[in-house]
């Protein structure tokens, strides 16, 4: 079996090239792709450049992921070398060797690690750090920042981990060190980055099953259609499905005359509908053919779970009035529609002891509790009318405003004001749900 290889974007300084191919050599499953340069700027480029390339991201360090970030697409994992202890053992050691060590000037390193440092090594310098976010921007404040520093103890030192700052303080005959990540630092990012996109290749992989249910097929279907025609419609009908399951890569199969079972993995199924936004053919059919789909998605880690999770997001869709998808996760939490601007997120099975309790007080469901939650929280911003909740769960305003009454009584929602109204009537009253902490407090 053919060994799958890991295509990583290098993106940093030139100096970084021969360290971090030592680094790489200890993971053969890794293929670096290396785009190099000293002119920081240029790493937005070589983000645009490498991102239709490879499985993941990995910068030399903050700032030249900072520089790139608003160019890194959301499906490609990105990373960067974080500055730790590792590399301040080396810096310390240079510096010492010039000078005694009393107070030091630090920036970029967090106090954990220079305090970690201190310790394992028994020293005992004082040391002030720069307090604000390292970057290109604020080069100036952090050079007069350790001139300060400098001015105030002159036998202190600097640790800085910018090149420029280092550079600028050296012109100064400053004593400095530029903080650079050491081999055990790149080793330990590298790794981090090999297991979480081994994580994400695993969750791509992971099969899914999806139910299609055709909800009006006899509706569709007059006593005037002669057998030709049925049959015709019919495989109008499978033309559609199969170009869908085609699109997803997938492989479609009939259960019945008017159910259909496809299989696909996670990734395509993501990245065809946008991170679960789009999924055109429940509108496509309905247009062209006046069929009503109702389609379920399974994610699980067997296909038995996924399959089950399919029968459960299909009877979802169809409680919401059919003509939807709804995908249920493989921790059971249910997502959908698809295609709408705020789909809704609730569980299956409710596991909150309050929620439950109350809802046990009320003679409802908690997992309904949570599903018409989502509901309100979908159709408005967490405010709605007892009205409005009528037309949310399709009952009567008198059955909603003892839902309303219960749910206030088991202190679930709260009032918050009231609806004015140009016709006549009484003014409705306006609910907004409440959160655990302000329902059990």
């Amino acid at each position: 079996m053919m060994e799958t290889h890991i295509k990583v974007g290098v993106i940093g300084p030139l100096w970084i090239r021969d360290t971090i191919m030592r680094c790489f050599d200890l993971f053969p499953t890794i293929q670096p792709t290396f785009r190099l340069s000293d002119e920081i700027e240029e790493a937005r480029d070589f983000t645009v450049e490498l991102s239709e390339e490879v499985d993941c991201l990995l910068y030399s360090g903050r700032i030249p992921y900072l520089v790139a970030k608003d160019e890194i697409p959301v499906d490609v994992p990105a990373f960067y070398i974080p500055l730790k202890g590792s590399g301040l053992y080396k810096a310390l050691y240079k510096l010492n060797k010039k000078n005694d060590l009393t107070h030091i000037s630090f920036d970029g390193i967090q106090n954990e690690y220079i305090d970690i440092v201190k310790t394992n090594l028994e020293e005992t310098f004082e040391y002030s750090n720069f307090k604000e976010i390292v970057s290109l921007e604020n080069v100036e404040d952090l050079v007069n920042y350790h001139l300060e520093n400098v001015s105030r103890t002159p036998a202190a030192v600097v640790i800085t981990s910018l090149k420029l700052v280092s550079e600028s303080l050296t012109e100064k005959h400053i004593l400095n060190e530029w903080l650079k990540p050491s081999e055990e630092d790149i080793v330990v990012a590298i790794e981090r980055m090999l297991l979480a996109t081994n994580q994400r290749k695993q969750k791509e992989m992971q099969i899914i099953l999806g139910r299609i249910f055709i909800e009006n097929v006899a509706v569709t279907m007059n006593e005037f259609m002669t057998e030709q025609q049925v049959q015709k419609r019919n495989h109008e009908i499978y033309r559609m499905l199969l170009h869908f399951a085609e699109q997803m890569s997938g492989y479609l199969t009939a259960l019945s005359s008017n159910e259909y079972l496809f299989v696909t993995n996670r990734g395509i199924f993501e990245r065809i509908t946008e991170g679960y936004k789009y999924l055109p053919i429940v509108d496509e059919v309905k247009k062209k053919l006046g069929v009503h789909l109702s389609i379920g998605i399974g994610f699980g880690f067997t296909a038995l779970e996924a399959g089950s999770h399919a029968r459960v997001a299909l009877i979802q869709a169809q409680e919401s009035g059919g003509s939807c998808c709804f995908i249920v996760r493989e921790d059971r939490s249910v997502f959908g529609p698809i295609d709408l601007m705020a789909p809704m997120k609730y569980p299956i099975a409710v596991t909150d002891q309050l929620l439950i309790h109350q809802a046990e007080l009320i003679g409802m469901s908690a997992a309904n509790i949570e599903k018409t939650m989502a509901l309100i929280k979908r159709k408005k911003k967490n405010e709605f009318t007892a009205h409005e909740l009528a037309s949310v769960l399709g009952i009567t305003p008198r059955s909603a405003h003892r839902i309303v009454q219960s749910w206030l009584d088991a202190n679930l929602i709260k009032v918050i004001g009231t609806e004015k109204i140009s016709r006549r009537g009484r003014p409705r009253q306006v609910f907004s749900l409440l959160n655990n902490k302000e329902s059990s407090g």
